[in-house]
């Protein structure tokens, strides 16, 4: 993505006349501010109907998935409706992938600003990831009509939603920064990535669910191995989360899954930030 020509609080000579925030907290708080907004104008920008694409999209693959899966395979879910919990997984899982695939050139479509501005380039990626997060919170309009139509009940678990949506976004943040940096020096990184979320999501229990995989017996070598990928995902612990307090309108099932996805999260944010601040010394220069 080019640098916005009118991105004011970005040029390096800005005369003291317009006011601009006096300390670096609030100026860089005002850069992200302005930085989220160019990435939400950018990305519909043209569009006929602009944010209603964010709704669209996992509408789409929910009905694709419902009418493939529930209808002609006849698979189902105990206890809840296959489309309510088909979307309340499909929504983080959008989130995830939106931040990931605009993050991941951050820099390098910035290349630009970034060669001719000194500021935190962090906050491009970062700015990426929270223009994704508001396009994720404007989709959970979509739960509220499907919630009523299904007659789901609306229970106190649903409080819970704000921390494991935290716990997704943090595990985002950390794996957007690093892929971001990486991408620089890297640029096949882009194209990994998206292949391995492809295959990501189908170790992840979006369209089946995880109590299923847990209670089936099977003695084949590959079901054991798809099992302790499931374990060590932190993203089945977080959409499974996600389910349990939407779908089937209780607390989460796996609390100590929970808490591994919160650490790995932790982890990944940490390691992903230090890595974008080890590689971001010759950004210019590889730029």
């Amino acid at each position: 993505m080019k640098a916005h020509p009118h991105l004011s609080l970005f040029r390096p000579s800005q005369p003291r006349s317009l006011a601009l925030p006096h300390n670096s907290w609030a100026l860089n708080r005002e850069r992200l501010r302005q930085l989220v907004r160019r990435e939400l104008t950018a990305r519909y920008r043209g569009s006929v109907i602009g944010v209603a694409w964010s709704l669209l999209n996992p509408v789409v693959y929910m009905i694709v998935y419902t009418v493939v899966f529930s209808k002609f395979m006849r698979f189902s879910i105990p206890g809840t409706s296959y489309p309510v919990y088909l979307l309340s997984g499909l929504l983080a899982w959008n989130f995830l992938t939106q931040s990931i695939g605009a993050s991941v050139n951050s820099i390098l479509g910035n290349s630009a600003l970034v060669k001719k501005v000194a500021f935190p380039w962090i906050m491009l990626t970062v700015a990426t990831v929270v223009a994704a997060f508001i396009n994720y919170a404007i989709s959970l309009v979509l739960l509220a009509p499907l919630l009523i139509f299904f007659h789901v009940p609306v229970s106190p678990a649903l409080a819970l939603l704000p921390l494991v949506t935290a716990v997704l976004f943090i595990l985002v943040l950390g794996l957007s920064l690093g892929l971001a940096a990486a991408n620089v020096y890297f640029r096949d990184i882009e194209y990994l990535t998206m292949i391995v979320i492809q295959v990501w999501f189908y170790i992840t229990p979006v369209i089946y669910q995880l109590d299923q995989i847990l209670a089936a017996s099977h003695n084949s070598i590959l079901f054991a191995i798809f099992r302790w990928v499931l374990y060590i995902n932190p993203m089945t612990w977080i959409v499974t989360a996600f389910q349990d307090v939407i779908a089937f309108h209780r607390w989460p099932a796996h609390w100590p899954g929970l808490a591994y996805a919160a650490g790995m999260g932790a982890l990944v944010l940490v390691a992903g930030t230090l890595l974008f601040q080890r590689l971001s010394h010759r950004f210019a220069e590889e730029l």
